[in-house]
């Protein structure tokens, strides 16, 4: 027995030691969750405060800004990358490796019924997840009201784009449904802005989705954005860098494909080019694991402010935007800046994405970006090379996916598109011409 009892002491020991062991192999970095509200206070006010005393920046301006720290030989972005991959303007891309790129673009299984699983608690719109019958998840968002089709178009189109710029981005397609395609669970729950807890079943799911528009058949519109594969892990900031992440060795506004990102966002109009709207995920891909970092939520593009359309002062002017106030003083209010003569068009669907005062060198996103803020001609020339790869095929291809019902919210945002794109070529890339 004392036999017996040695041995299960020497085997508890021993499982007490392998517990406390390291797991092996490497382990993803702890998830973080970013305050919207302080990253609008530190872009909009903190940041450039700091920016203006740091005495640093007196010697930049004498001397230019530093030049991207993650560059080959060719001045490209050096590669492999968990940030961006070359395709147009480096590589080939056709309009059907476009369309296929992002994923499947089909939305979920109509094999069964929707399986609700819980409300969307992040950004300004409405929305829920679903599972379908092959137990994939989605998010589905929704237009605003007075505005149908205007940020669900936005979103799935731009994801064609970004991803064809080659950038890492969900899934996206535009969905119709009605509420009894949807299976609600017995138990199922929801919290109201006050954090409080009701029972969610149909009439509290009708209730809600009073919030948005319905079709002339009384269908619902939604894009139904596809799970990223991997555990999530927050949001990456465009400064800085995830120091527990052993391969973000770079600061994020060093590298020349979030620098760069500017004249790709100045052409789509990404005004909210923030934070906010990314995703880093650890994956698991080619026999390792580590941190992939996407971009997501395009519903603030082209002429989409996310809970209505830009305004005319879109890519004009920041938030605060404390030259500008300045120049308005300085001028006693007497000075108009052409972008207040712009002309809506007046179609809902479509926005307003604005062209005769877009302006090509000046374009600002509605809160300061810390790697645009950085960027230098050549990050700028990186990126409209990019632009310029997107021909007018493919331009119209991507449009066409958001699905919408008035041919003419197609027409404008392909005819503002192309104008677009060729004020940034013929300004940042004077030796060549767009793609046609």
């Amino acid at each position: 027995m004392r036999r017996w009892g040695a041995v299960l002491v020497v085997a508890l020991l021993a499982g007490a030691v392998r517990a406390d062991e390291p797991p092996k192999g490497p382990q993803p970095p702890k998830a973080t969750k970013l305050s919207y509200r302080y990253d609008a206070f530190e872009q909009s006010v903190a940041r450039p405060i700091a920016r203006t005393l740091d005495p640093s920046r007196w010697v930049h301006l004498v001397a230019g800004r530093s030049e991207a720290a993650n560059l080959d030989e060719q001045d490209q972005v050096r590669l492999p990358s968990t940030w961006w991959q070359p395709r147009v303007g480096f590589v080939p891309v056709s309009v059907e490796q476009m369309l296929a790129g992002p994923g499947p673009g089909t939305g979920p299984s109509r094999e069964k019924k929707w399986k609700v699983s819980g409300l969307k608690s992040e950004g300004v719109s409405l929305g829920f997840r679903i599972k379908d019958a092959t137990g994939t998840t989605f998010q589905l968002k929704f237009d605003p009201q007075g505005y149908p089709e205007l940020t669900s178009g936005a979103d799935v189109v731009t994801t064609y784009l970004v991803w064809a710029a080659g950038y890492n981005v969900p899934d996206n397609a535009i969905v119709n449904f009605r509420l009894e395609d949807l299976q609600i669970p017995e138990n199922a729950e929801f919290e109201d802005a006050r954090g409080q807890k009701h029972k969610l079943d149909f009439a509290a799911m009708e209730k809600l989705l009073d919030a948005v528009p319905r079709n002339a058949d009384s269908t619902y519109r939604a894009v139904a954005s596809r799970y990223l594969k991997g555990k999530p892990l927050g949001e990456w900031n465009y400064n800085g860098r995830r120091k527990d992440d052993p391969e973000d060795l770079i600061p994020h506004e060093m590298r020349r494909e979030l620098r760069g990102l500017w004249t790709f966002a100045a052409w789509i109009n990404h005004d909210d080019a923030s934070a906010r709207n990314t995703l880093d995920m650890w994956v698991t891909d080619g026999g390792r694991s580590f941190v992939r970092h996407h971009l997501l939520d395009f519903s603030s593009c082209l002429g989409s402010a996310s809970i209505t359309a830009h305004p005319l002062r879109a890519g004009h002017q920041y938030l605060m935007d404390y030259g500008k106030a300045v120049q308005a003083i300085g001028t006693v209010g007497l000075y108009r800046p052409g972008w207040e003569y712009g002309r809506d068009p007046h179609l809902p669907g479509a926005g307003y994405l604005e062209t005769d005062a877009f302006d090509p060198d000046g374009w600002r996103p509605l809160l300061p970006n810390p790697a645009f803020d950085e960027r230098t001609e050549r990050d700028i020339r990186w990126g409209a090379r990019i632009v310029a790869g997107f021909t007018d095929e493919m331009i119209r291809a991507a449009v066409e996916r958001g699905r919408y019902s008035d041919p003419r919210v197609t027409e404008y945002l392909v005819k503002a598109m192309i104008e677009r794109r060729d004020k940034l070529v013929h300004r940042w890339l004077p030796d060549g011409t767009a793609s046609r």
